[in-house]
């Protein structure tokens, strides 16, 4: 592998990660808690922590960030906190230009995971290739020879908008039905909620005053008739989700990360293989598969960005 040495920054609503990125991967990871009020600060301190105890030269900064990004800008259009508030129009790519004159690269964290397991996980062999995030909600990335789908203004591949229940109670985002209301670390709890309302057989789930998705795997793995039935419709609608997603962009293989697949994964992928036929055009499927990154796939996707960054061309244009 080739590339500038770089910093690489992951952001979610809860922590912020960074570390340097070399020729090898990268190294020093650190993590600290987000600061959303002031994001575009607290990266240009982390950039300016690993730039002072670099040995050689930072070329270039690269961030996957969760929200609406605008990449050609640098700009986080829009970002959750994690009080459940909103930030709007945070210009990190800016703010890093002003403080050390770098290029920077700012890109949505799931188009950056994708791109991080096509270039240093499961890519190899296809030329196209779908990352899905079960996390807080539910997003993807599709990579096609190497370059991120992006759309006219960056929101491709936002799938947990994709309506698996048109007449469902559950909402997201003004979608109704969305995948990321029923099957996400925020959504699973909401669906057992309004179930547990419905459904009148004896659950352990109505002990809890406010139930959490670990609640559900931990009663059905108790045998929890009630969280059993939950699990098989959530393993159903992602199945569903899934199928919709490789109908539309015919990836090579799908992989599959964030902290509900990670946790979950042997019921997650079984449940979905099981019914993925149900809802794919293709005779032969992508296999579905758990990413071998872990959680630093997106430092990874933020280091696969660097690579096709010319740092002597901006260098001569200065």
């Amino acid at each position: 592998m080739n590339g500038p040495t770089s910093v690489v920054v992951d952001v979610v609503s809860t922590r912020l990660r960074y570390a340097r990125g070399t020729k090898r991967g990268f190294v020093n990871v650190r993590s600290e808690r987000t600061r959303a009020d002031a994001l575009a600060e607290q990266v240009v301190d982390a950039v300016a922590t690993v730039r002072d105890e670099s040995s050689e030269p930072i070329e270039v900064v690269s961030v996957a960030t969760t929200g609406l990004v605008d990449a050609e800008r640098g700009v986080v259009a829009e970002f959750d906190a994690a009080d459940g508030t909103k930030r709007y129009d945070v210009p990190l790519a800016a703010a890093i230009d002003e403080a050390f004159g770098l290029p920077t690269l700012v890109q949505n964290d799931c188009t950056a995971a994708a791109l991080g397991e096509y270039q240093f996980g499961a890519g190899e062999n296809h030329n196209s290739l779908a990352h899905v995030t079960f996390g807080t909600g539910i997003g993807a990335g599709v990579v096609e020879d190497g370059r991120p789908l992006r759309g006219e203004r960056g929101y491709a591949a936002e799938v947990g908008l994709f309506s698996i229940d048109a007449d469902g109670d559950l909402w997201s985002t003004g979608v109704r039905g969305a995948w990321e209301a029923y099957c996400s670390g925020r959504g699973i709890p909401n669906f057992a909620r309004s179930i547990v309302a419905e459904d009148d057989r004896p659950s352990s789930l109505r002990e809890h005053d406010e139930i959490r998705a670990p609640d559900v795997f931990a009663a059905a793995d108790d045998g929890d008739a009630v969280a059993c039935d939950l699990l098989d419709r959530i393993a159903r609608y992602n199945a569903a989700g899934i199928g919709t997603l490789v109908n539309a962009y015919d990836p090579g293989v799908v992989t599959v990360g964030g902290s509900v697949a990670r946790n979950n994964a042997e019921w997650f992928l079984s449940g979905v293989r099981a019914s993925l036929d149900d809802y794919v055009l293709a005779a032969d499927p992508p296999a579905v598969t758990l990413t071998s990154l872990g959680e630093d796939i997106e430092l990874y996707g933020a280091l696969a960005a660097t690579l096709s960054v010319d740092v002597n061309a901006r260098k001569s244009g200065d």
